[in-house]
């Protein structure tokens, strides 16, 4: 248990933090990561822009269902390994550019408003989550940007509602080739043996996974199986956008 002093440090510290950083908005105001606007980093008329993910979606996946059903005929032939899958926006438009700025721009400051929005989803599911975990960079992405989107998101979520939080209970062991010019087969495959979950971690944890973009899954998909490899009891994954590839396949 840290000593008063260190807690009083801390806290001077923070403190000075956020003046310095007061002081360089005042030199050098942020503007809209979306539109551009002086003296914001995501702009009101940009954020009410964002298209929300919601409607009949499924159970599962959280893919938009056309038909009046409550899980996709993928989930159905092939049931996941998480509970359920959720992502709060469409990743499109100014929820695109303003994780594009959180990766490529050092933008960090994105990565508590785009939080904020998850813990809504959160607070308006049934997740019993004891865990939250981000999806971990490779060595070669984390050294390039110098630090994980995933995990500015996942820890701030922590920290605002009480639930534990680990870097590491998941860790990528080998680097992949990027996932962009690749089919979802070739995904999977990619991404086999990408993972290693912590057992010591993991074991027995209601575990929340969260990451930026879900394009086809395969990432989620990957890591939710270590998870339970590593003995979770059962994995939830939540992502701050998605892109809507597809729609359920209809009977």
């Amino acid at each position: 248990m840290p000593s008063a002093g260190s807690t009083q440090k801390r806290k001077q510290f923070f403190s000075f933090n956020k003046y310095i950083w007061n002081a360089l908005d005042w030199l050098y105001p942020p503007s809209c990561c979306s539109c551009g606007r002086s003296g914001v980093i995501f702009c009101e008329e940009c954020q009410s822009s964002i298209m929300k993910i919601k409607g009949n979606l499924c159970i599962s996946c959280g893919i938009h269902l056309r038909k009046k059903q409550t899980k996709c005929v993928d989930c159905l032939e092939n049931p996941p390994i998480f509970r359920e899958m959720r992502s709060w926006a469409v990743y499109e438009g100014s929820i695109r550019e303003a994780i594009h700025s959180l990766k490529y721009k050092q933008n960090i400051a994105l990565g508590h408003i785009l939080a904020k929005q998850l813990i809504n989803v959160i607070n308006q599911s049934n997740w019993k989550v004891d865990l939250i975990i981000p999806i971990p960079l490779s060595d070669s992405h984390y050294k390039q940007r110098g630090y994980n989107q995933s995990a500015l998101i996942s820890r701030f979520i922590s920290k605002s509602i009480n639930i534990h939080h680990s870097n590491d209970a998941v860790v990528r062991v080998r680097d992949t080739k990027t996932q962009i010019s690749l089919d979802i087969k070739e995904r999977f495959t990619n991404l086999d043996g990408a993972f290693w979950g912590n057992p010591a971690k993991l074991n027995t944890r209601s575990v929340l996974i969260i990451d930026d973009v879900i394009t086809t899954g395969a990432t989620m998909q990957s890591c939710a199986k270590e998870v339970i490899d590593a003995g979770a009891k059962q994995v939830y994954c939540l992502s701050v956008a998605r892109a809507v590839l597809r729609t359920s396949k209809q009977k």
